[in-house]
C-alpha cells in the first residue's frame, strides 16, 4: 500500500506543480494541536461572529452580532480596543427597519465592506473607516449595494456559530464576492473592485456549484483561483473544488475528510489552506473540533488533501489570517469568544 507523502505544502502549490518552480514546504509533524499557543482577545462578547482583517493583518474586525456592529481590535494588544461600525451607520442607508450584519471583509487597510439583512432585504455597504483613536466617532457610508430580497436573516444564537453566507476579496483586490446567499438570491455573485468603490454585482466569471450540494465555506487562492467547499451529503465530508478565476473551468474536486465546514481561508505568505470545521465519519469529540490545516499530499499518485488538526477549539465558527503564524478563530459555546492562535515556525519557514 501506498501510504500518503508525509510533505505538507501549500494546498495550491501542489496542485499547480507543473507551473510553479519556487516552492514554499513545510513538514508536517505528528501532534500538531500541541505545539499551538492559544490565546483569548475577546471574552466579553457573546454575540461575536464574523471575523476579517487587512492583508497586513494589524487590525483585526469582529461582527457583533447582538448589538449590531463592527468592533475593531489590535490583535496584539487586545485591550485596544474601538468601534468601527456602530449601529447608526450601519443603518444609514435611509431606510426603515433593523439592519443586521452578516460577514465582513477588507476591501483595503481603510475599507470595510459588510453583507446586511434588513426585512428580508439584501445589500452590502461599504465603509471608510475612521482611524484608530481618531475623534471622528464610526466609519463614512460609501456604498449601499443592494442585492434583493430573500429569507430574513434570523438573529443567530449565542452558541450557533458561524451564519451564511461570506464575502471574499480576491488578493489581487481584482474583485468581491459573495457566497452562500440564501436562494432565491444567486448562491454567488461576484463585483469588480475599483479603488475603493464596488461595481455592480452579477454571477458572471462565478463557479456555479450544484444546487444539491449546499455551499459551506469559501476561499480565493493566491492567484485569484475559487476554493468552494460543498455538502453533498448532510452525513459526508465536504468536498473541495478549485475553480480558476474566470469562474467556470473546475480544476480540482476532492474530499477534505472535513464535515460541517464553516469558514476557511489561505494565509497570504505561505499559501497553506485553514479551515474550521469537525473530522467526518467520527463521534465528535473535543479533539474533532477546531482549527485545521489542508495539506496537498499524493496517494498512489493521485492528488489528495490530508487535513491535520492544529488547535481543537469548541463550535468554531470564522477566521481570519492575520500572518502566516497568527490566526484568529471564532469559538466558544453560549459565550461567544475570540481567540488567536500562534503556531511556532517549521523546519522551512
Amino acid at each position: 500500500m501506498t501510504r500518503p507523502s508525509r510533505r505538507a505544502v501549500p494546498f495550491l502549490t501542489a496542485v499547480l506543480l507543473a507551473a510553479i518552480t519556487c516552492l514554499t514546504t513545510v513538514q508536517a509533524r505528528g501532534d500538531e494541536a500541541g505545539r499551538q499557543q492559544i490565546v483569548t482577545l475577546v471574552e466579553d462578547m457573546p454575540g461575536a461572529e464574523w471575523l476579517a482583517a487587512p492583508a497586513t493583518g494589524q487590525t483585526l474586525y469582529v461582527v457583533d452580532g447582538q448589538r449590531r456592529e463592527v468592533v475593531a481590535l489590535d490583535p496584539f494588544a487586545p485591550a485596544r480596543r474601538w468601534k468601527a461600525v456602530d449601529a447608526r451607520t450601519l443603518a444609514a442607508s435611509g431606510s426603515e427597519g433593523e439592519v443586521r450584519p452578516g460577514a465582513i471583509a477588507c476591501i483595503d487597510s481603510n475599507t470595510l465592506a459588510v453583507l446586511c439583512e434588513q426585512d428580508g432585504a439584501w445589500s452590502v455597504r461599504s465603509f471608510r473607516l475612521a482611524a484608530p483613536a481618531s475623534t471622528t466617532e464610526s466609519a463614512s457610508l460609501l456604498q449601499t449595494l443592494p442585492l434583493g430580497r430573500g429569507p430574513a436573516r434570523e438573529a443567530a444564537p449565542a452558541n450557533s456559530g458561524r451564519a451564511n453566507p461570506e464575502i471574499l476579496v480576491s488578493p489581487s483586490r481584482d474583485w468581491l464576492a459573495l457566497v452562500g446567499l440564501p436562494a432565491p438570491l444567486p448562491p454567488i455573485l461576484r463585483a469588480r473592485i475599483s479603488g475603493s468603490n464596488l461595481g455592480s454585482f452579477t454571477e458572471q466569471r462565478c463557479p456555479r456549484p450544484d444546487r444539491t450540494a449546499p455551499v459551506l465555506a469559501a476561499t480565493v487562492s493566491l492567484l485569484d483561483e475559487w476554493l468552494v467547499f460543498t455538502a453533498p451529503l448532510p452525513s459526508a465530508s465536504a468536498m473541495m473544488s478549485l475553480y480558476a478565476e474566470a469562474g467556470q473551468q473546475r480544476l480540482l474536486h476532492l474530499d477534505t475528510g472535513l464535515a460541517d465546514v464553516r469558514d476557511a481561508a489561505i494565509s497570504r505568505g505561505s499559501g497553506l489552506l485553514w479551515a474550521v470545521g469537525s473530522r467526518a465519519q467520527t463521534p465528535a469529540g473535543p479533539r474533532d473540533v477546531g482549527l485545521w490545516r489542508i495539506d496537498a499530499a499524493l496517494l498512489r499518485g493521485r492528488q489528495i488533501a490530508r487535513p491535520t488538526l492544529v488547535a481543537p477549539l469548541e463550535s468554531p465558527s470564522s477566521l481570519a489570517c492575520l500572518s502566516d503564524r497568527a490566526i484568529a478563530v471564532t469559538a466558544g459555546g453560549p459565550n461567544r469568544r475570540v481567540v488567536l492562535v500562534s503556531r511556532p515556525p517549521t523546519d522551512h519557514e
